[in-house]
């Protein structure tokens, strides 16, 4: 077929095709290898490509799939890696020059279950350094730029993989998410991305950021894709302390299943009634009536211990931050970029006897809102309160107004779903006047990714948004 189509293609249709020997994972492969020679230089998602092994693994597909030892979807499907994310004889330097010559002898438990699926890995992609902070602008490693508009930010940490998903340079990636890592790129670059369930994906193989509050998860084009990421994804790994062993189901099950009838719910108290720029809220405001179009009944409840909810964030990942980065701080602090150095330099201010409250009142404040979450479908809000900044001037624009990106704008929107470790999607919902992508996010009750994946994808079918830049 002509490789020029290969783009337009869904994931399901691409597979079918793989499977049916209508095209080959060679020229797959080839055909996302050269979108990356040619657009990668301005963009900046990747910073390994490992062209070779890709094309040998994606010759092995083809000769696997043409001797009928099909594997499933993913078989011969090419997907991108985040730079912390341990890959198998492929360099991983966690965003850091001082890991520069980093080379795994072993895959990250996510990448080895994708391989295993017969997912053929591109590259690595760029992130903040150590996954610390949400502008992908890197010292060592260059700042990844929005396909929307290259004077724009991409978000992050997992800014790389957004940005490669939104140029058409692979059709899915991994991404982690410690305080909305995956979801904060995947908004400011119109893209899919997913927080699954904390424990529901191995972290075995990631460079840690705050463990108890780290999830890696899928990021694609479609809720749909996302969802056969999780499908290989997921599962219980023994030698994962933070892996918690549940049943794994097909999140892809019942996606088409009608809403009507289900409540879904509204509470502004939980990202603090912060503002929202009038643009992004019309069009959640109409993401909310299509919901109630689709037969599903919203309502609104408010939540009092919000203001908690965003400082335990803080009082928790300080000191699982620092912990990791202590001795390297100790040593050569300049060795980390400014912004990073400061986050180390806070994080070892909060003292031991203040973490170990903030992790009770983690587990009361969880418990809250598991009550709440029960009773509902889905929570929805908005993911981000802006659309992308610019990088030149990291100046968010929100009803006419300049905020400084940098004071986390985004924290309280994306935050509490990590402290609380339930499922989070965020969707785009179309772009603003300037072409910049927006978005909404669906929240669920933990373990029922299935429910927000339902919910977002019954969106999706009727926004009809074409993500990414092709």
């Amino acid at each position: 077929m002509n490789n020029e189509k290969i783009y337009k293609l869904s994931l399901v249709q691409l597979a079918k095709k793989i499977r049916l020997k209508e095209i080959s994972p060679v020229e797959v492969t080839e055909y996302y290898l050269n979108k990356i020679k040619l657009n990668n230089g301005e963009i900046n998602a990747f910073i390994y490509v490992a062209e070779k092994e890709a094309l040998k693994n994606a010759e092995n597909a083809e000769n696997e799939i043409s001797k009928g030892l099909y594997r499933g979807t993913l078989h011969g499907i090419p997907f991108a890696a985040k730079d912390i994310i341990d890959t198998k004889n492929i360099i991983t330097s966690q965003g850091a020059k001082l890991y520069r010559n980093n080379i795994p002898i072993q895959n990250a438990v996510c990448v080895e279950k994708l391989e295993g699926s017969g997912a053929i890995l591109l590259g690595k992609t760029n992130t903040h350094q150590y996954a610390a902070a949400s502008t992908t602008i890197n010292s060592y490693f260059g700042t990844t730029r929005n396909p929307h508009n290259l004077e724009k930010i991409v978000g992050g940490s997992s800014g790389g993989s957004a940005a490669a998903i939104a140029a058409g340079l692979t059709p899915l990636a991994l991404g982690s998410d410690t305080g909305g890592s995956i979801r904060t790129p995947a908004a400011l670059c119109g893209i899919v991305g997913l927080k699954p369930t904390h424990g529901r994906v191995s972290l075995r193989g990631v460079f840690p950021n705050t463990p108890s509050l780290d999830h890696i998860g899928p990021m694609a084009q479609t809720v749909f894709d996302a969802a056969i990421m999780l499908n290989v994804m997921s599962g219980y790994d023994q030698k994962d302390p933070y892996s918690q062993d549940k049943q794994v189901c097909d999140f892809t099950k019942d996606i088409e299943k009608s809403i009507k009838g289900d409540k879904i719910l509204l509470c502004p108290d939980i990202y603090n009634n912060c503002e929202v720029d009038d643009e992004i809220y019309r069009a959640f405001d109409e993401c909310i009536y299509i919901l109630k179009q689709l037969g599903a009944k919203v309502e609104k409840t408010s939540f009092k211990n919000s203001k908690k909810l965003e400082e335990l964030f803080y009082r928790i990942a300080g000191p699982e931050f620092s912990e990791v980065h202590r001795e390297q701080y100790t040593k050569d602090p300049l060795s980390f970029d400014e912004d990073v150095r400061s986050r180390v330099k806070w994080s070892l201010k909060i003292t031991q006897d203040d973490y170990i409250m903030a992790m009770r009142e983690k587990e009361l404040i969880t418990r809250e809102i598991s009550d709440i979450l029960k009773n509902y479908k889905s929570l929805v809000s908005p993911s981000v309160p802006c659309v992308a900044p610019s990088i030149k001037t990291l100046k968010a624009e929100i009803n006419g107004k300049e905020f400084d990106y940098l004071k986390s704008i985004h924290r309280p929107f994306l935050s509490p779903h990590n402290i609380t470790g339930c499922p989070s999607i965020v969707i785009p919902i179309g772009n603003n006047k300037d072409k910049l992508p927006m978005s909404i996010q669906v929240i669920g009750e933990k373990w029922k990714e299935k429910n927000i994946i339902q919910v977002a994808n019954s969106l999706e079918k009727v926004i009809s948004y074409k993500s990414g830049i092709n």
